[in-house]
């Protein structure tokens, strides 16, 4: 035995000096020996049992340390010659299934997408394998198209993750919006040599289906067919004329027989804008007196209409232009004053079942563009910083209750 402890001591110095063991690992073991009540008398196997309680300690206490070593090296990402990856900026992963999400342009990888939730949060990166003109975003986030800049160019459909979906004859089109399903583009397509505006539907991945023809131009360029929603939920579509920048007319068509539900006109100059809920349940006439305009004409208020029975529901003043309903019908993205390209904004939300103001902006930015939340109460709105081909701006989220969520950044939305 007293040859067997020195051996343990050194080996275990050793072994201390390589691996770094608990400092008191020893220290505590001999206190706690050394802490017991000694025998009034001393004997001899009292003395051999402790020196062999102390040896097995000692080795048990060496092989843990090695054994915490190796995990410990396993384990390391510098194993092996490992070296941590360093994160690339704006690259969140792959998006999440099933979430609403909020696409922005990455403005340090141009052919990247960042995702946002819809308290502001980065959950995902889409990286396209290029750059794609006119990238638009369904409104859940888990669908986009690229749409053409210039009037009369072709559609291309990409999945959730980006991948390009082929589709054959992808239409040309003159505008169009996603449906409330988030899945179909509904378009407006004139003919160019009969002047014929007709609605189609196109699904990715299947032909555009056209479904009825809506009005004809007696001159190029005199007016405009315009859709301003699609519900495949609830079988109809809503589609406006506008006449010398002011809505003509107004027809509800079914989107599976394209027949002419019910079909609407106004005076000149009476509005200044019709916007329809997604699901095409409402209609909002806003007055042009919104724009400044004191013409005879112009409508004493801002009226919200239900579509089904063309009903009055609700009453705001003429000053006030509606530009949105949230997704659930509930609330109404507004401007308080007419928006003016390249001043700043006075815009607010309404909530529609009493009447009261949840939000309104400082009026010191120039408003882009909005996105009202697929199903839900929040808007997204663009407010432009960069100045001439620097489309980037401040990106807010504003949420039912009043409260604001700001994107970490300026950027360029998708949608």
């Amino acid at each position: 035995m007293d040859e067997l402890r020195p051996e343990i001591r050194a080996a275990f110095e050793k072994e201390q000096a390589g691996l770094a063991p608990s400092a008191a690992l020893r220290r505590n073991l001999v206190e706690a020996v050394a802490a017991q009540p000694r025998p009034g008398r001393n004997f001899q196997w009292v003395a051999v049992a402790a020196a062999v309680l102390l040896a097995i300690l000692v080795v048990a206490g060496l092989m843990s340390t090695r054994l915490l070593a190796r995990h410990a090296n396993v384990n390391s990402p510098f194993a092996s010659g490992a070296r941590e990856a360093t994160p690339v900026a704006g690259d969140y992963g792959p998006p999440p299934t099933g979430v609403n999400l909020l696409y922005v342009h990455d403005p340090d990888h141009a052919s990247w997408l960042i995702a946002y939730d819809w308290s502001g949060q980065p959950r995902g990166t889409v990286k396209l394998s290029q750059p794609m003109p006119g990238m638009q975003m369904a409104p859940d986030g888990q669908a986009f198209l690229s749409a053409p800049p210039a009037k009369g160019g072709t559609v291309q459909f990409f999945d959730r993750l980006g991948q390009s979906i082929s589709t054959p004859g992808t239409v040309r089109y003159t505008g169009g919006i996603w449906a409330d399903d988030n899945r179909h583009l509904c378009s407006v397509v004139q003919d160019p040599n009969t002047l014929v505006y007709t609605l189609v539907t196109q699904q990715a991945g299947e032909a555009a289906r056209p479904v009825a023809d809506v009005a004809q131009d007696s001159n190029l360029g005199q007016t405009g067919v315009s859709i301003a929603a699609c519900s495949f939920v609830h079988d109809q579509a809503i589609l406006v004329r506008t006449t010398v920048a002011s809505p003509s007319e107004l027809w509800v068509i079914s989107v599976s027989t394209g027949k002419v539900l019910s079909h609407h006109t106004y005076l000149a100059g009476q509005l200044v804008s019709v916007v329809a809920s997604s699901d095409g349940l409402y209609v909002a006439e806003s007055s042009s007196r919104n724009s400044g305009s004191l013409a005879m004409n112009s409508a004493d208020s801002t009226v919200y209409r239900r579509v089904s029975d063309w009903t009055v529901v609700w009453t705001r003043p003429a000053t006030e232009a509606v530009l949105a309903f949230s997704g659930d019908d509930s609330l109404a993205l507004v401007s308080t004053a007419p928006l003016v390209s390249g001043q700043a904004s006075s815009l607010a939300t309404i909530d529609l079942r009493t009447g009261n103001l949840i939000w309104h902006d400082q009026g010191t930015a120039t408003f882009g563009w909005f996105l009202a939340r697929s199903g839900g109460t929040d808007f997204a709105l663009w407010y432009r910083t960069g100045g001439g081909q620097n489309l980037t701006g401040d990106i807010l989220i504003v949420h039912a209750d009043g409260s604001v969520s700001k994107l970490p950044r300026p950027y360029q939305p998708t949608w």
